[in-house]
């Protein structure tokens, strides 16, 4: 009688240790909560509609301003003229490209950036749905992928020197490999987490191509704003002129104003992208964390749209 009741304390924590087990699996294969993903995905094509309409809102304000110029003829209009580019049928360049061009090659650029962008998070979208993708078909998206973050390089102005170019590292492409294998929610929150760093840089990328366009776009507002302020002090100038030119310089720092404010939201949407994705593999293993930071790149394609219809209707108006 004894030794039957020294076994039942046993066979109690036998079965506390199987139900433990069976919780823990049950805890690991839970279904990934799809929200948070589809928030992501909706984010960042937020970010790439707003883009492309407010840069294509820019350009047109470039345009008009160098079609003056051009009409002069001299360096002007040797700028305007495009040549093509020795192995790439679909390129082009300039001896001395003007900021509209520049900033035409920037909108491609930043509109194959953010699709390479749109499409990671489509993946992840995929990876944590029901019907999880082939590992085979996830090797070749993530190869296909890779390779159009680097084609998208060269209009961006980017040179990224020595920094591997990847949106999905080697080491995360195998963790998410592993957990279209074993199916687990932790072994997703694993691969989004050691993918952090891919994205940090990725958005990196992006902020330094922000930067060399404003850099340009602050370079034509000196030279047009200096010579305008030239003229206003010229002596004996007429006052209908000088009213002119008054107005001019006001109106291009109007512009000016409004430029610097898309390609500071522009940025801003790269800033925010690495938190985002921080938010993404953190929802995973919480459902019941907060995704701030998804909501902060989505708000950001909302400003740069905002941005573009205020620039339409200063168009409107001229």
């Amino acid at each position: 009688m004894n030794n039957l009741h020294a076994r039942h304390p046993a066979r109690r924590h036998t079965l506390m240790m199987f139900s433990l087990l069976v919780a823990l699996v049950v805890t690991g294969c839970a279904t990934v909560s799809q929200p948070p993903f589809q928030q992501f995905a909706d984010s960042v094509q937020k970010v790439r509609s707003g883009a492309d309409s407010a840069l294509g809102g820019l350009y047109d304000q470039a345009r008009d301003r160098y079609v003056d110029e051009t009409a002069q003829g001299g360096a002007a209009l040797q700028g305007a003229l495009l040549t093509s580019v020795e192995g790439d049928p679909f390129a082009w360049t300039s001896s001395s490209a003007p900021l509209f061009l520049q900033i035409a090659r920037f909108r491609d650029g930043v509109y194959r950036f953010n699709s390479t962008l749109v499409d990671y998070a489509g993946a992840l979208a995929q990876l944590a749905s029901p019907d999880l993708l082939k590992p085979e078909t996830f090797d070749q998206l993530a190869t296909d992928l890779n390779g159009n973050l680097r084609k998208a390089l060269p209009a961006l102005g980017v040179n990224p020197g020595n920094q591997p170019i990847a949106i999905f590292s080697t080491v995360a492409t195998a963790a998410f490999r592993a957990y279209l294998q074993n199916k687990q929610r932790s072994s997703l929150v694993e691969a989004l987490t050691k993918n952090q760093e891919a994205i940090q840089n990725t958005a990196g990328l992006g902020q330094s191509a922000v930067k060399i366009t404003v850099l340009a776009v602050r370079s034509e507002y000196d030279l047009r704003s200096n010579t305008l302020a030239q003229d206003l002090a010229r002596a004996g100038a007429p006052a209908a002129e000088r009213s002119t030119k008054a107005r001019a310089l006001v109106d291009l720092n109007d512009r000016f104003i409004k430029e610097l404010a898309i390609l500071r939201a522009l940025y801003q949407s790269y800033v925010d992208l690495p938190a985002a994705h921080q938010d993404l593999a953190a929802a995973t293993g919480d459902p019941k964390l907060g995704i701030a930071a998804i909501q902060r790149l989505y708000e950001q394609g909302r400003e740069m749209e905002r941005l573009y219809e205020q620039l339409s209707k200063d168009d409107k108006k001229k």
